[in-house]
């Protein structure tokens, strides 16, 4: 819906009352997804939701200069991006892939069994250390493809082509599909 509803207002050219609401609305849609994806490129939830802030600040004045088009979903994603990984750099630190993911910690059934406790625990330390063998982008291809975004999408986000995207995604399911 979003993809649409923002192509048809870009191609109607509509007034500044009408793309606020298109902006708010793109705010409600991407904003769940965009932290997720933000807090899984290692930041805390308070700096999540100071990226995410500033990427819409951005997403603000871009529409302002250059007006709504079509793939504002993958440009949110990519300007969240960079933003993540220039607080990384600011604060010299460096992006740790083999750490787990708070996600996926949170999500974990609180009492479960030892017997499944102890599967668990094995099949989780077997993914990490699949996933902590991926390249760097393999991860970041991971990462947003699990929040939704199509190939062409991530490959706008990544700065490489849909066939790349391709490759890269193939490499990681088969290396993580390994792990098993």
């Amino acid at each position: 819906m979003t993809r649409s509803y923002l192509a048809t207002s870009a191609s109607n050219n509509l007034n500044a009352s009408t793309s606020r609401q298109s902006l708010i609305e793109l705010y409600r849609l991407l904003r769940p997804s965009l932290h997720a994806y933000v807090c899984s490129l290692g930041l805390t939830q308070d700096r999540a939701e100071d990226v995410i802030q500033e990427t819409f600040l951005r997403l603000v004045r871009h529409t302002v200069e250059h007006g709504l088009h079509e793939n504002l979903r993958a440009w949110a994603f990519r300007v969240a991006r960079n933003i993540s990984v220039d607080f990384h750099r600011r604060e010299s630190r460096r992006f740790r892939y083999g750490e787990p993911d708070p996600i996926l910690h949170s999500r974990v059934d609180p009492a479960p069994n030892p017997e499944q406790r102890l599967i668990f625990d094995e099949r989780l330390r077997r993914l990490r250390s699949a996933y902590a063998q991926l390249t760097p982008r393999q991860r970041d291809c991971v990462l947003l493809r699990a929040e939704g975004l199509r190939y062409r999408e991530i490959a706008l986000v990544l700065g490489v082509s849909v066939q790349r995207v391709g490759e890269m995604m193939q490499r990681a399911i088969t290396m993580l599909a390994i792990s098993r």
